[in-house]
């Protein structure tokens, strides 16, 4: 979060917002008064710290990319097979326990 101090020329044009009082470490109150920036301002800072966070993020390469999809359908084929077995273990005991209850 980035925090910037208004001058007092800054804080007279700008409305502020209801006093906000919230429980400090100690149990009592903090109080705070945080200036309405115009929506403009909001966007435009929105969008720098959108900028700065793609900044940081690093993306697989393609090498990455072919191992990890390779991996995720060795471990579908991987389950699907073990979750067919599992189900026709299942359904071939609930069989014979059918045909011995009869």
């Amino acid at each position: 979060m980035r925090v910037t101090e208004l001058t007092e020329e800054e804080q007279n044009l700008h409305e502020e917002e209801p006093i906000r009082r919230g429980g400090g470490d100690e149990g009592g109150e903090s109080r705070f008064k945080v200036p309405k920036l115009p929506l403009a301002t909001r966007i435009r800072e929105f969008y720098h710290a959108v900028k700065l966070e793609m900044a940081k993020t690093t993306w697989p390469t393609r090498t990455e990319v072919w191992s990890t999809t390779v991996v995720v359908l060795l471990a579908i084929i991987f389950f699907g097979f073990y979750l067919w077995g599992v189900d026709r273990l299942v359904t071939l005991g609930f069989e014979a326990l059918e045909k011995a209850i009869k």
